[in-house]
């Protein structure tokens, strides 16, 4: 029942949010038979403003085809230029986008109100998130070419998106077939103060924000790393970090764990 209870808490939540974002959107992009700064405010209230924005506010909108909003102002201004690019986005690019911010807001709402179910979205979230922006920003580029603009941010956010992105998916590659890995889940399985926080440990996800170092010399191998896990137990799932290390006379070892 308390799981079912925070689940109906989270899509209350989630719905407002999505509903006071949708509201902002609308009231600025269209003309409005009210003080828009009023009910910008309304809409951002809690659960209340959303509900008075789809009862009343909804009804003050004059909604203008995409072109008379195009023809009302023909600056170059930064907001009207990423207010076209979002109506000229595909409907599929939206719901991508607005599917990875639910799961990001899921994985966040899940720890703060202690709901052991599907912790991982939190990072498939962010990951989804990241691809969202690396196809926005791939038609950012395409449109400021078109329209002969200056894009070296677009540039930059793009490769730097992208490498994050092949970063994370080096990690989730080469984390897993480590000896590293092996010797931490050795010292998770052993772990008997682990077992007591959170009951007989069920099973694990390796995130992809770890990292491993391995150097060679003379004298033989060393090695540093660090790996990202959700661990699962009976009892309540925990996220922890184990730092190993690995000197020429050692195997992998655990260093310590935050």
């Amino acid at each position: 029942m308390e799981v079912i209870l925070g689940l109906f808490f989270f899509l209350v939540v989630f719905g407002s949010i999505i509903t006071t974002f949708v509201a902002i959107f609308q009231i600025i992009s269209n003309d409005f038979n009210g003080s828009k700064g009023l009910w910008i405010i309304i809409s951002m209230v809690g659960i209340i403003g959303p509900i008075l924005y789809l009862t009343k506010g909804r009804r003050l909108i004059i909604k203008r085809e995409h072109k008379e909003i195009l023809n009302k102002d023909r600056s170059s201004s930064q907001k009207q230029y990423y207010i076209d690019l979002i109506y000229e986005l595909d409907i599929k690019v939206k719901l991508f986008f607005g599917f990875s911010i639910f799961l990001l807001i899921f994985g966040y709402s899940a720890r703060f109100f202690d709901l052991y179910f599907f912790w991982e979205s939190k990072p498939l979230g962010f990951a989804l998130l990241l691809i969202a922006l690396v196809i926005i920003l791939r038609k950012d580029i395409t449109t400021r070419k078109n329209q002969k603009l200056k894009n070296i941010w677009s540039h930059i956010g793009f490769w730097l998106i992208t490498f994050i992105l092949f970063v994370k998916v080096l990690m989730l590659v080469i984390l897993p077939n480590s000896d590293a890995y092996n010797a931490a889940k050795i010292y998770i399985e052993n772990n008997s103060d682990l077992k007591a926080e959170i009951g007989e440990i069920i099973r694990h996800t390796i995130l992809p924000s770890g990292s491993i170092q391995i150097t060679t010399d003379s004298k033989g191998t060393y090695g540093s790393a660090s790996i990202s896990l959700i661990i699962k137990g009976k009892n309540k799932f925990i996220e922890q970090t184990i730092y190993l290390g690995k000197t020429p006379n050692e195997d992998w070892t655990v260093i310590t764990t935050e």
